[in-house]
C-alpha cells in the first residue's frame, strides 16, 4: 500500500510553494500597473509636445519636437519593459497554478487539470481507448506536464508505442536524474503555458523557420523602404530646423502609409506566427538556457544537452536574439504609436528583413532544438510521477521471450492512492493464460486495465504502480470497448470479430516481442453456445502462437474446456453481503485477487437491490 505520510509530505511541499508564488504574483501585478501608468504618461507627454510644436509655431518649436521625440522613445522603452514585466507575471501565475495541478494529479482529481484532449488521430491503436491511455481522465492526462505541442506528442507516442529494452533503460536513468529537480521540471512546463493553461501549436513557427524567405529575394522592395524612410526622416528634421518649406515631408508620409498597407497582411501573419501566442520566444530561450547550464548525470540528458549547442549556434542565445527581433515587432500592439512610427520609418519592413536574415542563417537548426526540448519534456513528465509516487517501482526488463509477466502489489495508476487496492498477479509463460472470474463490479476489468496501463508506463520508461514488475519485451492487444457502426453497417458482433482478428494477426506476426492479449467478456454479441465454442478456439489459437494473456469472463466453463484446462490459470474476485443497518443487506467488495474460479455470482442479488421484480419474490 502507498505510504500516506509520503503522499501528505508531497502535497504539503506543493501547498507551501503555492503560498510563496502567490506573494510573487501580487508583487508582479503591482509592478505591471505602475509601468502601465508610466507608459501612458510618457505617451501623453509626447503627444502634447508634438501637437504644440506643430500647431503653435510661435513656441520654441525645435525644443518641443525634440522633447516629444525623447518622450516617444521613453514610451517605446516602457512598452518593451512592460512586455517583460507581463512575461514574468504570467510565469509566476503559471507556476502557482502548477502547484494546485500537482496536488490534483496526486489525488486523481483530473477534471480541473489542463490536458486530456482527445487526439484527432483516427489511427490510434485500440488499446489507447481500451486502457484509457489518451483522452480525458486518461494516463496521458495524468502524466501530461508538457509545455509544448511537440512535447505532448512525444509523450503520447511513448505511451502508445513500446520502446526497445535499451531505450527503456536509458529513459529510466534520465527519469531518476530529473525526478528530484522539481524547480527545473516546473520551469520546463511553464515555458509553454498561455494564460488559459493551454499548449499552443508550435508547428507554424517551425514551418516558417524551415521555409524560404519572401522579402530578401526582393531587394528592390526593402532597399526602397530604407531609402524612403531615410528621406522621410530627413525631411522632417529639415522642417523642424526650419531649413525647408513646412510639411514638405507629408507626401513621403502618405507614400509610407500606402506601402505599409500593401505589406500589412503578410507582416501581421508573420509576426503572429513568431509571437507564439502569449508565450513568446523568450520563455523558450530561458528554458533552453536553463537546460544548457544544468549538470546532468544521465547519459541521455547529457546527449540532449549537447544537441542544444550545435557548433557556434547555441540554441538559447539564438532564440533570445530572435525574441529581441520579435519584440521590435510588438510595437504593432500599440496602435497609437505604431501608426506614426510606420508612417515615418516603414518600421515593419525593416523588422521583417532582420527576421528573414535570422531565418536564413539559423532556421534549419530550430526543429532539432525543439525536438531535444520535447524529449526533455516527456522525460520530465515521467519524472514527475516518480517524484510524486516514490512507492512506485521501475520495472525490471528481461530479454527472455519465455518469461512470464509478474507483478507484486499491482494497482491501477488512475485510481487515487487512498482507493487503490493492489494485488500480486502473473501472466504467462507462453502456453498459458490467466482466467479472471468474479461477480459484477468485483474488479475483473480494473485488474486487466491496471495490467495494461502499467505495461504501457513501463515500456514508455516510467515507474509503475507496483512494488515490483518484471516483463519480457511485449506488445499489447486488447478487446474491451467495442463500437458498432450504423453508418458502415457493422454490428457489435462483427466489430468484435474484426478486433479479435487484429489481435490474432499480430500474435502470428510477433517475432521480437511477445503479444500480451487482454480480453474483457469477448463475443457477447452472439448466443451462449456458439460464443463458448468461438472463445475457446480464439484462445486456443493464441496459445499456439505463444502469446500470453488474461481473459475476464463470467463464463466459468472456460476453466474446464477441452484444450484450455491445462493452460488455464484461474483467479477470481468475490463479494460479501453485510447488514446495511436498516434491516436489509448491502454488497461490498474487497477487490482482493484469489486463486481458483469464482465460487459465487451476484446478478440476481443486484436485480433485487435495484428493485426489479423476481419470480418468487
Amino acid at each position: 500500500m502507498p505510504d500516506a505520510g509520503t503522499t501528505e509530505a508531497r502535497e504539503r511541499t506543493y501547498r507551501e510553494r503555492a503560498a510563496r508564488l502567490s506573494t510573487d504574483v501580487r508583487w508582479h501585478e503591482r509592478r505591471a500597473r505602475w509601468v502601465s501608468h508610466g507608459r501612458l504618461v510618457l505617451f501623453l507627454v509626447a503627444a502634447t509636445l508634438a501637437v504644440i510644436g506643430v500647431w503653435r509655431p510661435e513656441e520654441p518649436r525645435p525644443l518641443l519636437l525634440i522633447g516629444a521625440a525623447l518622450a516617444l522613445a521613453g514610451f517605446v522603452a516602457a512598452v518593451l519593459h512592460h512586455t517583460a514585466v507581463q512575461r514574468r507575471l504570467r510565469r509566476a501565475r503559471a507556476l502557482e497554478a502548477l502547484q494546485g495541478e500537482a496536488v490534483a494529479r496526486m489525488r486523481r482529481e483530473l477534471d480541473g487539470v489542463p490536458g486530456g484532449e482527445q487526439p484527432d488521430d483516427a489511427e490510434l491503436p485500440p488499446q489507447a481507448a481500451d486502457l484509457d491511455l489518451v483522452g480525458p481522465s486518461s494516463l496521458m492526462h495524468l502524466l501530461d506536464t508538457t509545455g509544448t505541442s511537440m512535447g505532448r506528442a512525444r509523450l503520447r507516442s511513448w505511451l502508445l508505442s513500446p520502446a526497445a529494452p535499451d531505450e527503456i533503460c536509458a529513459r529510466q536513468e534520465a527519469v531518476r536524474d530529473l525526478a528530484p529537480r522539481l524547480d527545473l521540471r516546473q520551469e520546463i512546463t511553464v515555458l509553454g503555458r498561455t494564460q488559459d493553461r493551454q499548449v499552443p501549436d508550435i508547428e507554424p513557427f517551425l514551418t516558417w523557420a524551415e521555409g524560404a524567405p519572401w522579402l530578401l529575394p526582393r531587394p528592390w522592395l526593402y532597399w526602397g523602404a530604407r531609402l524612403l524612410a531615410a528621406g522621410t526622416i530627413g525631411l522632417v528634421l529639415l522642417d523642424i530646423l526650419d531649413l525647408t518649406r513646412p510639411y514638405l515631408w507629408a507626401p513621403a508620409v502618405v507614400l509610407n502609409l500606402v506601402l505599409g498597407a500593401i505589406v500589412i497582411k503578410r507582416t501581421k501573419e508573420l509576426f503572429a506566427t513568431l509571437s507564439l501566442g502569449e508565450r513568446g520566444l523568450g520563455e523558450l530561450a530561458e528554458v533552453l538556457a536553463l537546460l544548457s547550464r544544468t549538470t546532468f548525470d544521465s547519459p541521455r540528458l547529457q546527449e540532449l544537452q549537447r544537441s542544444l549547442a550545435t557548433g557556434a549556434h547555441s540554441a538559447h542565445r539564438q532564440l533570445r536574439r530572435l525574441d529581441k527581433l520579435v519584440s521590435l515587432a510588438d510595437l504593432r500592439s500599440s496602435g497609437m504609436v505604431h501608426a506614426p512610427v510606420l508612417a515615418l520609418t516603414l518600421w515593419d519592413v525593416h523588422v521583417w528583413v532582420a527576421l528573414e536574415r535570422w531565418q536564413g542563417e539559423l532556421g534549419r537548426h530550430v526543429r532539432g532544438w525543439l525536438e531535444a526540448l520535447a524529449e526533455f519534456e516527456a522525460l520530465s513528465a515521467l519524472a514527475a510521477q516518480h517524484h510524486d509516487h516514490p512507492d512506485w517501482a521501475f520495472p525490471e526488463l528481461t530479454g527472455d521471450l519465455d518469461a512470464p509477466v509478474t507483478a507484486e502489489a499491482l494497482g491501477h495508476p488512475l485510481l487515487a492512492p487512498a482507493r487503490c487496492v493492489r494485488n500480486d498477479v502473473a501472466v504467462g509463460p507462453p502456453g498459458s493464460f490467466l482466467l479472471v472470474t468474479g461477480s459484477n463490479m468485483s474488479g475483473k476489468s480494473t485488474l486487466l486495465r491496471a495490467l495494461g496501463a502499467n505495461i504501457a508506463l513501463a515500456q514508455a520508461g516510467g515507474v509503475v504502480c507496483a512494488e515490483q514488475l518484471r516483463l519480457p519485451p511485449l506488445e499489447l492487444g486488447t478487446s474491451f470497448r467495442i463500437d458498432d457502426s450504423l453508418a458502415e453497417g457493422v454490428s457489435y458482433f462483427m466489430a468484435e470479430l474484426r478486433r479479435l482478428k487484429q489481435v490474432v494477426d499480430r500474435a502470428e506476426a510477433a517475432d521480437e516481442r511477445v503479444l500480451l492479449y487482454l480480453f474483457d467478456e469477448i463475443l457477447l454479441g452472439t448466443n451462449v453456445v456458439e460464443r463458448q465454442i468461438a472463445v475457446q478456439r480464439v484462445i486456443g489459437h493464441l496459445l499456439g502462437c505463444r502469446a500470453i494473456g488474461a481473459v475476464a469472463t463470467h463464463d466459468l466453463t472456460l476453466a474446464e474446456a477441452d484444450g484450455l484446462d491445462d493452460a488455464c490459470r484461474p483467479v477470481h474476485f468475490r463479494e460479501s453481503f453485510v447488514d446495511d443497518g436498516e434491516g436489509g443487506t448491502k454488497m461490498t467488495f474487497d477487490y482482493r485477487l484469489r486463486d481458483g474460479v469464482a465460487p459465487t455470482t451476484n446478478a440476481l442479488a443486484l436485480l433485487r437491490m435495484v428493485g426489479l421484480p423476481m419470480d418468487g419474490d
